[in-house]
């Protein structure tokens, strides 16, 4: 049996509101984020995929380029600055003609909450053996460039926007530049509304390394974004847009270990939004958050308004969970509803078989009035009785 939050002492936890995978390039966006609870910022910009911190300037990626590129198919080493290598300005349409030689810019942040914690995180893509997208809470590696749409003709110059090796090597780049050895890890982003893998796919991601921490299971720019239109996204075996929650169940049916990520994407940069985990820990600090996201001691939720999880307590025969208000307690045992609750308290009794839970995991999800939905990672109990 594995219960993740079997080392939180929820008397005294400290929640905390993070979200693995959201775009804020700017002042503005990030004020936005905050505005809506975000407290812990493992911030995902790409072009490039690159950590942001509280002195990045976009000048950084087109003056002084710290981590190495490919010119096709061959490294360039760092530093590396774009004004000594794009010779060939007078094919560019305007206004990028006119913006070379690149300058100096001022910083993307100008003023950071004394309250907020930032972490390294990137969004990594342009694989040359997935059209994965990939972020990595915790880590400081950086992969592709700045040129998103080859405004600037990288990509025709034999420049990847992208990653541009196997998702392999760049799992094992993330992987190797974690800031915290007990912390962070890797995400597997929108995987049935954008990336549209196969189960296999993420067991095969999943199995990579321990480190590989699960799936979102909600994104909200999937859910707000009007799929309808472009048809290749359409994902028929998840009836909710947006959710992967039918994806999450038949990973956890295998017995593997796969957190659920709620997440806001595109979406925490502007408006009212969705989409964020609730970190359990006993201090408001970057390693501990990070601890958290490794050890599974979160749970997702959709605006992170309340109700809040009081207590969880899981055993061999039961788990038992209070809330800070009433909703609907749902218990999902090996991808079925179990047993349902309106209340504030709830027991689920785990079945068994010989004296053996009779089932391979467990998971809580909430549903309240206002819309908040909750979901809290599995309990695992390794394969049936037999």
């Amino acid at each position: 049996m594995h219960d993740p939050y079997a080392d939180v002492k929820w008397q005294d936890v400290i929640r905390v509101a993070s979200a693995t995978h959201m775009h804020l390039g700017n002042q503005k966006q990030l004020e936005n984020a905050y505005e809506f609870g975000i407290r812990h910022f493992p911030i995902s910009n790409y072009y490039p995929s690159v950590p942001y911190d509280a002195d990045t300037r976009l000048s950084d990626f087109r003056l002084r380029q710290s981590w190495p590129a490919t010119r096709d198919g061959h490294r360039v080493e760092p530093p590396i600055n774009w004004n000594e290598i794009i010779d060939w300005q007078g094919d560019l349409e305007e206004p990028y003609r006119s913006q070379l030689p690149f300058v100096e810019t001022d910083r993307a942040y100008t003023s950071i909450p004394p309250d907020a914690i930032l972490s390294h995180n990137a969004e990594h893509h342009g694989f040359s053996n997935s059209q994965a997208h990939i972020c990595s809470p915790g880590s400081s590696f950086c992969s592709g460039t700045f040129d998103a749409r080859s405004h600037f003709q990288l990509n025709q110059h034999g420049f990847p926007v992208g990653f541009g090796g196997t998702w392999q090597e760049a799992f094992e780049g993330m992987i190797d530049a974690l800031d915290y050895p007990e912390g962070g890890g890797i995400t597997i982003n929108h995987p049935t509304w954008f990336s549209k893998f196969t189960d296999e796919q993420v067991f095969q991601m999943l199995d990579f390394d321990d480190r590989v921490l699960g799936i979102e299971i909600y994104n909200d720019y999937s859910f707000k974004k009007d799929w309808q239109q472009n048809p290749e996204y359409t994902v028929p075996d998840e009836p909710e847009q947006g959710f992967s929650l039918q994806l999450w169940d038949r990973i956890l049916l295998t017995g593997r270990r796969c957190w659920g990520f709620c997440v806001p994407d595109h979406s925490a940069g502007s408006g009212d939004w969705g989409g964020r985990s609730l970190l359990v820990v006993g201090d408001q600090i970057e390693r501990e958050c990070l601890k958290a996201y490794r050890d599974g001691s979160f749970y997702g939720c959709l605006t992170g308004r309340g109700p809040y999880v009081e207590s969880f307590e899981a055993s061999p025969t039961s788990i038992d969970i209070a809330l800070t208000e009433p909703a609907e307690i749902r218990f999902i045992a090996d991808a079925q509803v179990a047993a349902t609750v309106t209340g504030d308290r709830a027991t689920f009794a785990v079945p068994q078989k010989a004296g053996a839970p009779d089932v391979v995991y467990a998971r809580v999800e909430v549903q309240h009035v206002s819309g908040e939905r909750l979901f809290l990672q599995p309990v695992r109990y390794g394969a049936r009785a037999s």
